[in-house]
């Protein structure tokens, strides 16, 4: 009969190899995903575009919310001042908009705040440029508050 003491060299040498094989795939399909990501692309030109979309979209769908002040200054600070308290500001020195005293975007060229009130309702244009995205003039973002 055959004495059965524990793992014998082929099983331990086959686990070995199976472990191997598995952790390649794994190390292969992890920087398969992660290989593209850089610091770089955390600041592109679409990414402030959409982070000052989504926050001042965010502004934008606040209940009871009206614009309060509107302005664009010859020294070329834009801004704009909501109901709900909030200021969006745009400094051409800086290349940065901020909402209150934080920066939410950043090399950005032009930020242009205007507004009409047109049949009980605000209509906010935004004229927005960065290096690569131009949205000016009749292409300028229109929001409806």
């Amino acid at each position: 009969m055959r004495n059965n003491k524990g793992i014998t060299m082929i099983s331990l040498i086959t686990y070995i190899m199976g472990l191997t094989i598995v952790l390649a795939l794994i190390a292969t399909l992890t920087t398969f995903f992660f290989k593209n990501i850089s610091a770089k692309d955390l600041n592109s030109d679409t990414t402030q575009y959409t982070k000052f979309s989504s926050i001042f979209l965010e502004e934008i769908n606040n209940k009871n919310n009206s614009v309060i002040e509107c302005k664009s200054l010859n020294n070329g600070v834009s801004y704009i001042i909501f109901s709900s308290g909030n200021q969006y500001t745009f400094n051409a020195n800086s290349k940065c908009i901020y909402k209150n005293k934080i920066k939410i975007c950043e090399n950005v060229e032009i930020c242009d705040f205007s507004y009409t009130f047109v049949d009980s309702k605000y209509k906010i244009k935004v004229n927005f440029k960065t290096s690569n995205i131009e949205m000016l003039g009749d292409n300028a973002i229109i929001y409806n508050l």
